[in-house]
């Protein structure tokens, strides 16, 4: 192991407009989060993995053994190995305990955040390259080797860090190639805050994606109108408050339109709570990502009137968070 190499992080992501466009080609708006995946590096004889809440491998006689979910981590050990080490993968970090319950994931993108700073930590001990163009190829080749599909949003965010304008292009050329696609991040101004709530209960995005599918499938153009509206208000300049707040109130919309269309449970009443609070102060709200649950994305026309909302949506009971924008993406931790 190389003893210089101790510790990565990778933030987390929170992809504002553009979700579900996202997966046909059109370009998401996404941001890096202050809340990390940490992979720490210890001296061991033998290739160790141990993800608190998650999982534990270990190789034993050239092979790896162990328990839990560490599906991205066994298929990149299986395949290529690991200087030996023990690598401690932590994502607490990216989630919360409400009061009185147990610890949830945020919807941060855990399994990308974590990917990544194991990548970078795992390369950095064998001396090889750990830029951000690196990490996410890496990272999005073995993240759609393992699940089969995913535009590679969240690891973009966690490999570039910033806002970004991210596209994704499946069985293409492109700058960032990664197996059977290509990715293009280009990061644009955007805000150096965002006002996220809890909406109550962690989501399945392959679930709310698969059931999406199945009804596009009987109703092709249909679904195609409505990527195309969503696709529309990602288009949005971020450097602009009041232009944030309308494009936020289109983009429940369609999401709305969509979710009624397929079945699927994308905009939930606690949403539309928060949303209501929101309009109170003359701001919107919207699920993040594939919505379902998870976190929220509130806005409102200026600083004064964020700060009321935040108050309003504490007031009413709602966990509620400033989370800064992470510039970078992975970079050793201290």
């Amino acid at each position: 192991m190389n003893a210089s190499a101790q510790a990565w992080r990778a933030p987390g992501k929170v992809i504002l407009l553009g979700e579900y466009a996202v997966l046909h080609g059109h370009a998401a708006l996404v941001a890096a989060v202050d809340r990390f995946a940490t992979c720490r590096v210890a001296p061991s004889p033998v290739v160790e993995v141990v993800a608190p809440g998650h999982g534990h491998l270990v190789q034993r006689a050239g092979a790896f053994e162990g328990e839990g979910d560490l599906r991205f981590v066994r298929a990149w050990l299986d395949a290529h190995g690991a200087p030996a080490g023990r690598y401690t993968l932590d994502t607490r970090d990216l989630g919360f305990a409400p009061e009185g319950g147990a610890w949830t994931k945020l919807g941060l993108g855990s399994s990308a955040a974590s990917t990544v700073a194991f990548l970078a930590a795992v390369r950095d001990a064998a001396g090889l390259p750990t830029d951000a163009a690196t990490l996410y190829c890496a990272a999005q080749r073995l993240h759609r080797a393992v699940q089969g599909t995913g535009s590679g949003a969240d690891v973009a965010a966690s490999a570039f860090g910033g806002v970004g304008r991210y596209r994704w292009r499946e069985a293409a050329a492109g700058p960032l190639p990664a197996g059977d696609g290509a990715g293009d991040f280009m990061p644009v101004p955007g805000p150096a805050r965002l006002l996220l709530a809890w909406a109550g209960r962690p989501a399945s995005t392959v679930s709310l994606v698969g059931r999406v599918r199945a009804w596009a499938a009987g109703a092709p153009d249909a679904h195609r109108r409505l990527i195309e509206r969503i696709a529309a208000v990602a288009q949005v300049d971020l450097a602009d408050p009041v232009a944030i707040v309308q494009a936020v109130r289109a983009g429940a919309d369609a999401l709305e339109a969509l979710g009624a269309a397929s079945g699927a449970p994308i905009v939930t009443e606690t949403h539309r709570a928060l949303d209501a609070l929101a309009r109170g102060v003359g701001g919107a709200a919207k699920p993040t990502g594939a919505g379902g649950g998870d976190l929220a994305w509130l806005v409102a026309p200026d600083a004064q009137a964020e700060a009321a909302l935040a108050h309003r949506v504490d007031a009413a009971g709602f966990p509620v968070w400033s989370m800064t924008v992470a510039a970078a993406g992975a970079t050793a931790a201290p």
